[in-house]
């Protein structure tokens, strides 16, 4: 695992962000991370210094209470936001989940601004959009406070329940992100990943059963038996895009530092949870092993019933369906650990532009293989399993550049975007070396941390670390 020094030198590289996730622990040997005992032990919680108000982000803090059976989630939050727009608001945007809603879902009431009840509706044709009227002047602050009620629907998706479990990815309300002059409000798509969302810090206190086992995205930092048969978990994060939530009535949970990052993973069975901790910490260390820092104080994995072929991510929450194993499992971790970084920590356009997070952690993910196995493997692999998907013929419209609704489903989305587009990009790796290519992509994390990425952004960062322009380059490879 990384220790105190060597991660300090990686915070050189760029700034980190924070996000959120947890578990139990499982002593592992010839992994990195430091494991403790899963039973008769007390959860490991993050030592982190409370959270200060941030002159660059809002702050959220939410109180929340699940049912015995996990189907409906009832609380309040309250938003300490400032426009920092530039010019006068007229409203406030936010998206009630920022992958979708189901209609009668969520229930948002009793909406106050500094203490005085205001107005709010939700788009007719889209019930994730909620509208709070409100003149807001450039720089000022307010405190909006919600009361919600959220039914946690049943099925296989992002946001969904089964007989024992429930996972949330970007429920409960997230101010929209603010571009070119206006709120974001794309409608939702069922291939998209993963928020639009403006960054925020978040205190969330979460009272579930006792036999519940819940885990957040965010650093789990206090737990308390209230004496009636409930417990409250608290979690904080920083950056965070969405509020990640994962519960099980059973199963089994395990938990990690890996250096000064809490690791925890929640799954079916001990053994599936023991593999996926120890396949998490492998993962972090081998995008690290890169050059990038991993943007969060912690890192959950959740088994999941899910929809996306290679897995789906919530801030520092990673959700799996368990079924890969040994190198398969590790690649598709390492992948979506990068995407903390390009997806999350510098959000793409999750409709229009997935390639952004997911090409980029694809090519992070080959580069992270070639370190840890040798050319020789890295050129066996890339020629068999990557380059392949260049040579394979797709409708047109289909290419590492098209918006989600051009992809047939999620397996045609992930072939293109995930091997393609990576046998693409790495051509700058071949053509420039490993060096000047990680240097781009440090450069590109760096200079969008806590905003948002886009061609133009990764053009710039190529120039800057090769010395060449690369924009016909990239044409080429998007339209392909």
């Amino acid at each position: 695992g990384m220790n105190g020094k060597r991660r300090h030198d990686m915070e050189g590289l760029f700034s980190r962000r924070n996000a959120w996730m947890l578990a139990a622990v499982l002593v592992i040997l010839g992994v990195g991370c430091a494991f403790g005992l899963s039973r008769g032990q007390k959860t490991i919680l993050a030592k982190l210094p409370a959270m200060q108000q941030n002159a660059e982000r809002d702050s959220l803090s939410i109180t929340a209470q699940a049912t015995e059976d996990m189907r409906t989630l009832k609380g309040n939050m309250q938003l300490t936001t400032t426009n920092r727009t530039g010019g006068e608001l007229t409203e406030l945007v936010f998206r009630l989940y920022a992958n979708g809603v189901r209609e009668g879902s969520m229930v948002v009431s009793g909406v106050t601004i500094d203490g005085n009840a205001v107005s709010f509706a939700t788009d007719a044709d889209d019930p994730s959009v909620l509208r709070v009227p409100y003149a807001l002047k450039s720089g000022d602050t307010v405190d909006i406070a919600f009361h919600f009620a959220l039914t946690i629907p049943r099925g296989e998706s992002e946001i969904a329940r089964t007989d024992d479990s429930a996972l949330l990815i970007g429920a409960l309300p997230m101010l929209a992100m603010w571009e070119n002059g206006a709120w974001r409000t794309d409608a939702y798509d069922a291939l998209a990943e993963t928020s639009y969302a403006q960054p925020v810090d978040i205190q969330m206190a979460l009272t579930v059963p006792e036999k519940v086992k819940a885990a957040f995205g965010g650093a789990w930092t206090a737990e308390q038996q209230n004496g009636d048969g409930t417990k409250t978990l608290t979690m904080q994060l920083e950056g965070a895009r969405d509020i990640s939530l994962a519960m099980r009535a059973g199963g089994s949970m395990r938990q990690a530092m890996n250096g000064d990052i809490l690791v925890t993973a929640l799954a079916e069975n001990s053994r599936t949870a023991a593999r996926l901790l120890e396949a998490a910490c492998k993962a972090m260390e081998a995008v690290e092993s890169v050059g990038l820092a991993y943007p969060f104080p912690s890192l959950t994995v959740v088994q999941a019933q899910l929809g996306h072929e290679d897995g789906t991510i919530g801030t520092a929450l990673l959700a799996v369906d368990g079924t890969k194993k040994g190198d398969a499992l590790l690649q598709q971790l390492t992948r979506l650990c990068a995407r903390q970084i390009f997806g999350v920590q510098v959000e793409n356009d999750p409709w229009n532009a997935p390639w952004l997070s997911q090409t980029l952690a694809s090519c992070v993910e080959l580069l992270a293989y070639r370190g840890r196995e040798g050319d020789a493997a890295y050129e066996k692999r890339f020629y068999s399993e990557v380059e392949v998907a260049m040579r394979l013929t797709r409708p047109h419209g289909v290419n590492v550049g098209a918006s989600t609704e051009h992809f047939g489903d999620d397996s045609e989305m992930t072939q293109v975007l995930r091997d393609q587009g990576a046998a693409s990009l790495m051509g700058i790796d071949t053509a420039v070396g490993g060096e000047a290519f990680i240097r781009a992509l440090q450069i590109y994390a760096d200079e969008n941390a806590g905003g948002t990425g886009s061609l133009e952004k990764l053009e710039s960062a190529l120039e800057q670390a090769t010395g060449s322009a690369w924009d016909g380059y990239l044409s080429d490879m998007l339209a392909f």
